[in-house]
């Protein structure tokens, strides 16, 4: 069946998901359907029921089979989504907090004052990047920050300025309006020392840190776009930690899945090192309500149905404390 691009109603949408063997039930079922169908768009319906598509070709005509998929089941898996999104993205937000908190710490501190961070040949990695390329990311940056600078209401940063009829803030106001990419972009290039002195509060090397924020960075991109998160395919794989493997599903020898599993356990990781007890069981639950069994647990990526049973009683264990309101 060719999908024509034309405006359907809502009833003609479920018949059309209907000739594509998905399953709406009885009357009531439907009436519900309608109703979920008004408040989230057809084609987001189309993309969460994806897995469950078997797609065959007929000459150059594409016919989808839904193989019998309850209506409710999709919707489910939208709703379950978006729980998880939210529930990343706070996390997320906690270790932005952390890490530009530290790099403020770093540049802010000795030699550097307040204001060497608008340098990059004070703090970067000159071994690394040659000067004339440090001299653009220097001069892109100052340009980015003024950009984010005329964005911000923060307060204390209009203040300083004025008192100190500067355009730049010192750094520990700077990093307060930086992007999570603008943030990992400094890092990436930091010197060696400068980098190692963040690493070393994640029990990690430079390496392993930078790829996982980028892994993170993209992650939130995802999640703060309400795009697909649990569906989604990571094209680079981070560094892995060694026990991280004995979590995730490998897919051949030396080749772990590059599904939701592998950034759940970098954010969990690092996110024990800044809050020891910090509630992570919401995710944990959000990821359970997906897996229902061995071949489930190991699309989002983890070993084993097993495996997550094992995650969640790790993380149920753990006290429960108040999530920070904001």
């Amino acid at each position: 069946m060719i999908e024509h691009f034309e405006h359907k109603s809502y009833e003609e949408q479920i018949k059309l998901l209907e000739s594509r063997s998905m399953c709406f039930g009885n009357e009531a079922s439907r009436d519900k359907a309608i109703n979920s169908l008004s408040i989230v768009s057809y084609y987001k319906i189309k993309e969460f029921a994806k897995p469950f598509a078997k797609i065959t070709k007929n000459g150059t005509e594409k016919i989808i089979n839904y193989q019998n998929t309850k209506f409710e089941i999709v919707i489910s898996r939208y709703y379950q989504d978006k729980n998880l999104r939210l529930n990343l993205l706070h996390a997320i937000e906690d270790i932005e907090v952390a890490l530009k908190t530290k790099i403020a710490y770093v540049l802010g501190k000795s030699d550097l004052n307040g204001y060497g961070y608008l340098n990059f040949s004070k703090w970067c990695n000159k071994e690394e990047y040659c000067k004339h390329y440090l001299k653009y990311s220097e001069n892109k940056f100052r340009k980015n920050l003024l950009v984010e600078l005329r964005k911000s209401s923060n307060s204390e940063i209009d203040e300083k300025l004025k008192i100190d009829q500067s355009k730049y803030p010192p750094i520990w106001l700077a990093v307060n309006v930086l992007t999570f990419g603008q943030m990992v972009n400094m890092l990436e290039l930091m010197s060696v020392r400068n980098l190692s002195k963040i690493s070393n509060f994640f029990n990690c090397d430079n390496s392993e840190l930078i790829s996982w924020l980028k892994c993170i960075n993209l992650v939130r991109n995802i999640c703060a776009h309400n795009s697909n998160i649990i569906d989604f395919k990571f094209k680079t794989v981070p560094q892995l930690k060694d026990e991280w493997k004995n979590d995730l599903y490998e897919l051949k020898p030396g080749v772990y899945s590059n599904r939701i599993a592998l950034p759940f356990l970098i954010i969990s990781y690092m996110m024990n090192k800044i809050n020891p007890k910090y509630h992570f069981s919401d995710i944990v639950n959000s990821l359970d309500k997906l897996i229902k069994d061995d071949d489930t647990a190991k699309y989002y990526g983890f070993k084993s149905i097993s495996t997550m049973e094992s995650i969640k009683s790790k993380w149920n264990k753990k006290p429960r404390i108040r999530r920070r309101t904001r």
